[in-house]
């Protein structure tokens, strides 16, 4: 026989958690990217309008989170001027990442040095 005041006391609970899920500062979720040296790093559930860095930089990105990112070639998620910091490469100054999203190496590119959630895109 199931008590239907535990029920309802677990089902509150669950309605509460969610909803404190909803009101989160953090991308819930994770981000994945591979470092130029080959090694998958994952980051679960960065924080919202801030600033992170990639350790040892990232190729390939992978967003698994709830929000949209913006990859920086810095390490301090500011745009640089087209071509410096990119190996010449024009307009790779900054990458946007939509959730659920991926992006791969491409022959040439500098890896990305930082990112930042882009807040209210979940």
């Amino acid at each position: 026989m199931i008590c239907r005041r535990h029920v309802g006391r677990g089902a509150g609970a669950v309605v509460l958690l969610l909803a404190a899920a909803g009101c989160s500062d953090s991308a819930m979720g994770q981000l994945v990217y591979t470092t130029p040296a080959k090694r998958k790093v994952a980051i679960q559930s960065p924080a919202v309008e801030a600033c992170h860095r990639l350790p040892g930089g990232a190729y390939s990105v992978d967003n698994y989170t709830l929000y949209d990112i913006r990859l920086y070639t810095n390490a301090d998620c500011v745009l640089t001027p087209a071509g410096q910091d990119q190996r010449g490469q024009i307009g790779g100054e900054s990458f946007y990442l939509a959730t659920q999203a991926s992006v791969a190496f491409t022959p040439g590119q500098s890896p990305w040095l930082s990112y930042y959630v882009i807040p209210g895109t979940s």
